[in-house]
């Protein structure tokens, strides 16, 4: 296919052809299901349009009847008020006191227009009486105020009185008509709620409810062209005409069954698609019409935009296709171009073509990695146990490192709190370690810590430590932590049931305080090993919590293992760990003990003795500390004393940490040096990489990626490939080498990889660039 055999063009041309094949079959299958669907969707746009339209008539709806509840509600207020209550007895209103309870009565009436705007306004009609009472002081007899105020065209005044106030109603609603308020024509809806009982009505509320605010609320519906909408009541009456024109019924409502739906129906010989809902609180019916060949006219509309998106669509599909299949047979060139480079040279079958090729390569490299992964597999219990033996040695201090192993073994501990104990086979100790002795042992430890590891799961970590003895590292999530003595009870105590049956050995433990970090562990770990000491010297079964051991208040507390635990985290810069181990060495003599100052001396002095044999490892033979040192027979003659000589050495070991940091800083500058003359000196070697300069320079290349990164902001590759290009750009400038040659002179093992490279970071090949900025117009290849 791409000139590893003679017939390159042709299979060229096969490739293209077998690309391009599948392109065109998913057209003609896409256009074959698109015809379906055109033929589906133009069934369905007469149901989608009136479904739209009854979507937005059912949405109105709700509107309108959570509107109507509030009016409602608002009735049902004033009919409880007390004060309209007790007016409703009185028959003269301006005889005496009566005076005062009209203002007062007419005080309480609540201008609702101000908080809502559907309303128009409301007035309270008393029948005894023969008042009308309005927000704002205004009071009228009935007469004034139909003459006056409210005028219905259709009604005069006694007929309007008998139909309001002289007979009960509930949630009455007058159709939309024309009132004259205060002389300006409107178009009203009347809402009507009777005061007093059924059987004996002694006025009524009525709200006045303008017709143009419920056209409002439902102005999303199109009735253009001749269509038309209403709401009707049971009766057949139309309540409100939503849209202009005369509001006279023009459907036969008869013919509307089910609580919504769409029919057609002739109006005024006229084809008409009526969409309805019924509404369950009142039974009105809300009605929208439109002309059938309106929808109709949007489905042609939509035919012609099909039709011509779909031509539109085939010949840009055919256009892609070819584009398509064209760009992709030019990766594959690269990848067999790769894999020959990469391959030695090695010739291919004849018989083959490149998509086995590929696939045989890939299947190779899944191969190669899940073997790769396999191996790493069977490595990981041994890292863990080197890593957690590593951490309760206290030999790790610097948080980057332990993350980097952690992602290494395939740890997360992050957030974790722990808690050590250690196990002692019980009798193991008796007769000196025989060879026959040493094996009995190796078996029991074996088996003892495959059992704890499968009863712990994901939840604690099991290495050995020594012959007879096994440490375990108990992770828990901060719920757990709250009760954890109980869980590693437990936890031990089947841990020990199991061993016991399994190596016919009594397991002893002994279990150190539970610390919040990683670089507590080596504390947790000492605790547990000093608990575990106590239990065996008592000759004692079972488990000890560190906790439970009584205090020795006749020795100061600084054993060997937190002296060099102290040592280590000073060395490595470790400010907070430093604090954390002098704070509890602090607390464990000068709080927990009450030592006599002769024993707090010796303290001290071999904390001193400890700073000092500090200094060689460090190269600090510095004169200050050495005159920080105060003779502690001289000076510490009081408790106040032997602080203060402490403060010193925690002082002192803060300085050293500082001065590691420094010194830190000027080797990271020194390792970086180092490293870029590494590859200034060396980038024309094919085998430069990663690996190579770590090995060179005798540091993990995990690190050396990582602190590359961190230094110079770039990846190690990038850099590498960087310089490269600079020398390969200036010898292409300033030389008549050819390609070829300017290739392996900046380490590059084949000139194809070299241009792909080059015309990636440059955006023109490098005889382009050679043609363009060279000494001379002519390439020499």
């Amino acid at each position: 296919m791409f000139g590893w055999n003679r017939s390159g063009g042709i299979a060229r041309h096969r490739v293209f052809a077998r690309l391009l094949l599948p392109y065109l079959l998913f057209l003609i299958l896409t256009l074959f299901a698109g015809w379906i669907i055109y033929n589906k969707t133009i069934d369905l746009i007469e149901n989608e349009v009136t479904e739209n339209q009854m979507n937005v008539l059912e949405q109105n709806k709700d509107i309108l009847e959570r509107r109507l509840d509030e009016v409602s509600s608002i009735t049902q207020q004033l009919a409880s008020d007390t004060r309209i209550i007790q007016f409703q007895q009185v028959t003269e209103p301006y005889a005496g006191t009566n005076m005062y309870r009209v203002l007062d009565t007419n005080k309480s009436l609540y201008d609702f227009k101000l908080s809502n705007s559907f309303l128009y306004g409301y007035y309270v009609m008393f029948l005894n009486s023969g008042l009308v009472l309005a927000p704002g002081g205004s009071s009228y007899t009935f007469s004034e105020f139909f003459d006056q105020t409210a005028q219905y065209g259709s009604y005069d005044s006694l007929a309007w009185r008998k139909l309001i106030a002289e007979k009960y109603h509930s949630r009455m609603y007058i159709p939309a008509q024309q009132v004259k308020m205060k002389g300006i024509p409107y178009t009203m809806v009347t809402h009507v709620q009777s005061i007093g009982y059924p059987g004996n009505p002694q006025g009524a509320i009525v709200v006045l409810i303008d017709n143009q605010e419920i056209r409002k609320l439902f102005k999303g519906l199109d009735v253009s062209e001749g269509g038309w909408a209403y709401i009707v009541n049971q009766q057949g009456q139309v309540i409100s005409p939503l849209s202009s024109g005369e509001a006279v019924l023009q459907v036969d409502l008869a013919s509307l069954n089910g609580a919504k739906g769409v029919v057609e129906q002739t109006v005024d010989s006229r084809p008409m698609m009526i969409t309805y809902t019924k509404s369950t609180n009142n039974g009105w019916i809300y009605l929208i019409g439109q002309p059938t060949h309106v929808v109709l006219e949007k489905v042609r509309y939509i035919q012609k935009i099909i039709l011509s998106l779909t031509g539109g669509f085939l010949v840009l599909g055919l256009l892609i296709a070819y584009m398509l299949a064209y760009r992709n047979s030019k990766p594959l060139k690269r990848i067999v171009n790769l894999i020959m480079e990469k391959g030695e040279g090695q010739a291919l079958p004849k018989q083959r073509n490149t998509f086995e090729l590929i696939g045989d390569t890939v299947s190779g490299l899944i191969s190669n990695n899940h073997s790769l992964k396999a191996e790493i597999g069977r490595h990981i219990p041994l890292l863990r146990t080197a890593y957690f033996e590593r951490l309760l040695n206290g030999q790790f201090v610097a948080s980057g490192d332990m993350d980097a192993i952690q992602q290494h073994v395939g740890l997360n501990l992050k957030g974790k709190s722990f808690v050590v104990a250690v196990m002692h086979l019980h009798g193991s100790e008796n007769g000196g370690y025989s060879g026959e002795l040493l094996e009995e042992l190796y078996m029991q430890r074996v088996v003892s810590k495959d059992r704890i590891q499968t009863l712990l799961g994901q939840e604690g970590y099991v290495c050995e430590v020594a012959e007879d003895r096994i440490a375990i590292v108990f992770c828990l999530d901060q719920a757990e932590a709250e009760s954890y003595r109980e869980l590693i009870g437990q936890k031990l105590q089947e841990a020990a049931a199991d061993i016991a049956d399994s190596v016919q050995a009594l397991p002893v433990f002994g279990v150190g305080g539970l610390c919040d970090s990683l670089t507590g562990l080596s504390r947790s770990y000492e605790q547990a090993r000093e608990a575990l000491h106590i239990q065996m010297w008592r000759n004692a079964e079972h488990c000890v919590w560190f906790d439970e051991l009584p205090d020795d208040r006749s020795m100061y507390y600084f054993p060997h293992d937190v002296e060099l635990r102290l040592m280590n985290v000073a060395k490595a810069g470790d400010v907070a760990g430093v604090r954390e181990l002098l704070a509890d060495i602090e607390r464990r003599n000068f709080e927990e003990r009450h030592l006599t100052l002769a024993v707090l001396r010796l303290l001290l002095v071999e904390m001193w003795g400890s700073l000092v044999k500090l200094l060689p490892q460090m190269e600090l033979n510095d004169e200050r500390i050495l005159q920080r040192m105060t003779t502690p027979g001289g000076e510490i003659d009081s408790l106040n004393g032997a602080r203060k000589q402490y403060a010193a050495i925690v002082e002192t070991y803060l300085w050293v940490c500082d001065n590691v940091k420094e010194h830190k800083k000027s080797q990271n500058v020194q390792l970086l040096s180092s490293v870029k003359t590494e590859l200034e000196e060396r980038y024309m070697e094919e085998d430069l990489c990663l690996d190579a300069v770590a090995d060179r320079l005798r540091i993990s290349k995990v690190y050396l990626s990582q602190f590359f990164k961190e230094q110079t902001g770039i990846n190690f590759s990038d850099y590498l490939e960087t310089l490269r290009m600079d020398r390969a750009k200036t010898l292409l400038e300033t030389t008549d080498l050819s390609i070829n040659e300017i290739s392996g002179t900046v380490g590059y093992s084949s000139s194809n990889t070299f241009c792909r490279a080059f015309k990636r970071l440059h955006g023109i090949s490098a005889t382009a660039y050679k043609r363009s900025y060279g000494r001379h117009p002519t390439l020499h290849s």
